[in-house]
């Protein structure tokens, strides 16, 4: 049995999180959650020595409920998981971190599994806080081609007529705005940083997103060891969904075809030199071959012109989504 109860798997979005969530689901003695964008959205920095009152401890784990239970869209009423939440904290004031974690073990619990498994990406810029506070964790660190997850990210408002038609139209507007070179490559650059300066390395697997296509056992032979867990085939059946460049075919499949998609178009080649002269530097250090230029693609003065537009727009439609948008910008584009 493992050692561990809970994996928490990060990355830059669209890095295969999702992928390896589905693939760990699979095993007996592991539960993952739908993405629960605790750290960032409903807990800050500042809130770590904060303690909740009985109503605050009570809407904070109802609104996990309810995130859990419809997504993280979800338009329900959370005060109707009240009732459940109030069964289940018996002190009186908790931390927003405790509460968190009586979350992961009830529903761990709940689903009958020993290990729970979050896969929300962005919990890579919260290593320290989630060591620091929860027991006996281990990270799983999901790498992509920065040119390829500039391409899905580009492409990610179009999930909505790809098979998630679930998503709100807003959430294709949000996605829509949220896509610029500049920032995306920013965040791929800060994503490796964050691991890089994390305190325990030891706690962290690093699973390169082209390797798990192109050697799927071998991948997850690997995780499985670093968990302490029993490896079985079973793990990698799973669907051929969630992609930004083409039609959920819902095919048990791990699709080769992914990797390396941007060199099939989709991108400008002054998406590539802008992606590249910003991560350049880390992509070398991950064996990621840069493309040469041999002139400089002026296209790249328009992109740069209309970053601080789409910057603006972006910041208008992710206010909503984050309890301290400072601690967000420190932690996501200026990490120490």
């Amino acid at each position: 049995m493992s050692k561990i109860d809970k994996i928490f798997i990060v990355g830059n979005s669209r890095s295969g999180t999702t992928m390896m969530g589905r693939i760990l689901n699979n095993h007996p003695e592991i539960f993952t959650f739908k993405e629960l964008h605790f750290f960032g959205r409903l807990f800050s920095s500042r809130d770590q020595s904060k303690y909740c009152n009985k109503q605050e401890s009570i809407r904070l784990f109802s609104n996990l409920i309810c995130i859990q239970e419809h997504g993280i869209f979800h338009k329900v009423d959370s005060s109707l998981y009240n009732d459940i939440s109030e069964s289940i904290l018996c002190k009186s004031n908790y931390t927003p971190i405790e509460i968190y974690n009586n979350f992961l073990d009830y529903n761990a619990i709940k689903n009958k599994s020993s290990i729970s498994c979050e896969q929300t990406p962005g919990n890579l810029f919260y290593l320290n806080e989630i060591s620091n506070n929860l027991s006996n964790v281990k990270f799983i660190n999901m790498v992509r081609d920065p040119r390829d997850i500039l391409l899905s990210q580009k492409n990610k408002w179009r999930r909505r007529y790809f098979g998630a038609s679930s998503i709100p139209f807003f959430e294709t507007l949000r996605a829509f705005f949220n896509y610029h070179p500049i920032t995306i490559s920013k965040l791929w650059n800060s994503s490796l940083l964050s691991v890089l300066n994390f305190s325990n390395q030891s706690l962290v697997h690093t699973v390169y997103f082209e390797d798990l296509l192109i050697n799927p056992e071998k991948v997850i032979r690997d995780v499985c060891l670093f968990l302490e867990i029993k490896f079985s085939s079973d793990m990698l059946n799973v669907p051929n969904i969630g992609s930004s460049n083409t039609t959920d075919l819902r095919e048990i499949k791990i699709d080769k075809s992914k990797i390396e998609q941007w060199k099939s178009g989709g991108l400008t080649n002054a998406e590539i030199y802008l992606c590249q002269k910003l991560c350049g530097n880390m992509m070398i250090r991950n064996k990621y071959k840069l493309k040469k230029f041999s002139y400089f693609p002026l296209m790249t003065l328009l992109i740069m012109f209309t970053f601080p537009i789409k910057v603006f727009m972006a910041l208008i439609f992710n206010l909503h989504r984050f309890r301290s948008f400072k601690d967000v910008i420190i932690k996501r584009i200026f990490p120490k």
